[in-house]
């Protein structure tokens, strides 16, 4: 039995997966889908659960090098909101990069995780090494 208490078994084998070079992208609830990058479906209902929540849960049992977010989260959410997340990822070096470019990031990733968050453009890519 697993002590880490990720007990959704698809997630805790994504993470499992998660090594050097590779990248988990945890998206808002109407991000698109990849159809050729792994799924992991957390969404319950528009809101729920957010991505500071997943990061919360999953932070403390991988190791990241980097995280990765749209320029356009910044520049077109309320300054409150943007702390709020941001504080979750406060300790790991920061890319901001277009929000077309992490698209295309995204499909490059080892797994979604896909979140019911609404906040827009609040995606994050979570880098090993």
């Amino acid at each position: 039995m697993t002590t880490n208490r990720i007990i959704n078994g698809q997630l805790a084998s994504l993470l499992a997966r998660f090594r050097h070079v590779n990248s988990i992208a945890i998206v808002d609830g109407p991000f698109p889908t990849y159809p050729n990058v792994e799924t992991v479906d957390l969404a319950v209902v528009l809101g729920l659960p957010s991505i500071p929540d997943v990061l919360t849960a999953i932070l403390p049992h991988i190791e990241v090098s980097s995280v990765t977010m749209a320029a356009e989260f910044e520049a077109k959410v309320d300054a409150k909101i943007v702390g709020e997340y941001r504080k979750t990822i406060s300790h790991l070096p920061l890319n901001i990069i277009a929000h077309e470019d992490f698209k295309v990031k995204v499909g490059q990733t080892l797994g979604i995780i896909h979140t019911g968050d609404n906040v827009p453009y609040s995606s994050v890519i979570l880098n090993c090494g």
